[in-house]
């Protein structure tokens, strides 16, 4: 069995890592998600995480989080090995993991 968690070297965390993917990195724009991508030398992905208010609620953007965290945990090993900072489309109300999960994976096969 194939491990299942999400430690956190997997994880994108401090602000000046967002920006240097936010500035430096390649932007895809899917159904559900906005993704921005940039190589790293790690080899293995990271996933940084933004949900704006203007998204909705506390719960809706906790949903929002715990979808798009899932989806990458449990692809992680068919992503290339870059950071992947992943932020939620607006007024889009909630889909269901499949559909979250699809639109990762279409985005991540056009890095």
């Amino acid at each position: 069995m194939r491990d299942q968690s999400f430690p956190k070297t997997y994880r994108i965390l401090k602000r000046s890592e967002f920006t240097r993917v936010y500035a430096r990195g390649r932007r895809l724009i899917g159904h559900y998600l906005v993704v921005h991508a940039l190589p790293n030398s790690l080899g293995h992905p990271r996933l940084g995480l933004t949900v704006t208010k203007k998204s909705g609620k506390a719960v809706v953007r906790n949903r929002w989080k715990r979808l798009v965290r899932e989806a990458f945990r449990r692809n992680r090993i068919f992503l290339p090995s870059m950071d992947i900072v992943v932020t939620v489309r607006r007024d889009i109300p909630v889909p269901a993991y499949r559909e979250v999960e699809e639109d990762l994976l279409r985005l991540a096969k056009r890095l």
